[in-house]
């Protein structure tokens, strides 16, 4: 049965939001004051999923899908203009900073898109394929074990979506009829600045320069793969740029195999990141030096400032805090990202970076134990936030200020109601950065003060 429903909202998540018969219902594909004929799909308690059968009123944002074939596989919101993009992305921060994090009066700049003239396209210097049964290749489709095979890819930089396109069509070759059998997916990741001499360059659809290319192969578990050293050497001749190609699951130590080498050596804003297959980095060049000038600018660091870089991955804020403060105390708990870190203090000259490896809580009670002082605080988290006990000791240590970087607003929303409970801290302003346009992801920097003295 279809059903005529008025979309009022978006929804963390994509979806745009409408009401039928007091029920909040999900309808992907539409737009906030768009009327539209829906066919519902799913009920659940309190709310139902509907597909859109046909927009009897269309919103002037509306714009024509340029690659519909991404829109199931992670493109969702390319029905959207780009502006209105942004625009939404600040209202979805706020109302879950309202919700969830308990700060009826947030305030949330506009976000920051990408820059004029620049393509919120091929914007991606990583970026994971996956194999199907059938030997598809490409992005595993929304909330299915599907594969949407593509034959290229409009969210690469255009120098590995030549990569991928050779990736791709030796895979095929190679294995043949068995490919899905013996391949999980593959992982490409270029070093995107070492190339590039401004970000216009490093992103302009016509620059397929080639650029280092770190291809990284994940064997399905449990295939046997006659000779992965030789496939791996063959691999490193595929595209001009290739530095290393690691085959994993494999027989050999750590059950991997590589040719060339195992990082890649890329550049932001003048400083120089060694990046291993297995560390964190940003998958946007361009907005990622945005994020750090971003963040810095708000946290303002001072030159006598002992400064915490939680969750530091490969050293990037520490990099860019490190001139600016008397010590950087990074903390990460991934091997590899820690090598890095360490790689890159010495890479760009900085020896008042002390990396630690370990988890947030456990080494923040360390701090705590031998009486560090913290005079400021950024932390970085993955998708599912801070570990409680990492906030409890945030709150205990009670820099003057802790930087919030975040790529889940809804675990944002959560952890800032956390360090504000007890009215230790105030939420100063939240800055939405697009890292990943067309896509319903949100990249967000949260200040919070401390109130009073420490």
């Amino acid at each position: 049965m279809s059903i005529d429903v008025e979309l009022t909202d978006l929804a963390y998540g994509g979806d745009a939001v409408g009401r039928y018969e007091g029920r909040v219902l999900f309808v992907p594909g539409g737009i906030p004051g768009e009327r539209v004929r829906v066919e519902i799909v799913e009920e659940r308690r309190g709310h139902a999923r509907a597909e859109l059968l046909e927009i009897l009123r269309a919103a002037p944002e509306r714009v024509e899908p340029p690659y519909p074939e991404l829109t199931d596989s992670g493109c969702q919101w390319q029905h959207i203009a780009y502006p209105a993009q942004l625009t939404w992305k600040a209202h979805i921060v706020r109302q879950l900073l309202v919700r969830i994090g308990k700060q009826p009066d947030a305030f949330v700049h506009p976000t920051i898109g990408m820059p004029t003239g620049i393509s919120a396209w091929h914007y991606r210097n990583i970026a994971l394929f996956s194999v199907g049964a059938e030997g598809e290749v490409g992005f595993k489709l929304t909330e299915s074990h599907e594969i949407q095979d593509l034959t290229d890819c409009a969210l690469l930089h255009p120098a590995l979506d030549s990569v991928y396109q050779k990736v791709r069509h030796k895979l095929i070759e190679y294995f043949g009829d068995t490919l899905g059998e013996m391949m999980q997916g593959f992982t490409l990741r270029g070093a995107i600045g070492a190339v590039a001499t401004t970000p216009a360059v490093a992103t302009a659809a016509g620059a397929a320069k080639a650029v280092p290319t770190l291809i990284v192969i994940h064997a399905r578990p449990g295939s046997v793969i006659e000779n992965p050293q030789q496939l791996a050497n063959e691999f490193m001749t595929i595209a001009p740029g290739t530095v290393g190609v690691i085959i994993e699951r494999v027989g050999g130590r750590y059950g991997r195999v590589f040719a060339g080498q195992e990082f890649l050596t890329d550049v932001i804003m003048g400083r120089r990141f060694r990046v291993s297959a297995d560390s964190f980095f940003q998958v946007n060049l361009v907005q990622a030096g945005v994020l750090v000038e971003r963040a810095i600018a708000m946290l303002e660091p001072q030159r006598s400032d002992v400064v915490l870089d939680g969750y530091s991955g490969v050293g990037l804020f520490s990099a860019f805090l490190s001139p600016r403060t008397a010590r950087v105390i990074a903390i990460e708990s991934q091997p590899s990202a820690v090598m890095d870190a360490r790689a890159n203090a010495t890479l760009n000259n900085q020896s008042n970076i002390t990396v630690l490896e370990g988890t947030l809580e456990r080494l923040l009670g360390q701090l705590h134990y031998r009486r560090e002082h913290i005079d400021i605080a950024l932390v970085d988290p993955p998708r599912a936030g801070c570990h409680p006990k990492a906030l409890q000791a945030l709150q205990t240590l009670a820099p003057r200020a802790i930087c919030y970087i975040s790529c889940d607003p809804s675990t944002l929303a959560r952890d800032s109601a956390t360090l504000c409970s007890g009215g230790r801290y105030r939420l100063v302003a939240a800055q939405p950065i697009d890292m990943f346009p067309q896509t319903y992801h949100i990249e967000c920097i949260a200040l919070l003060a401390r109130v009073g003295p420490k």
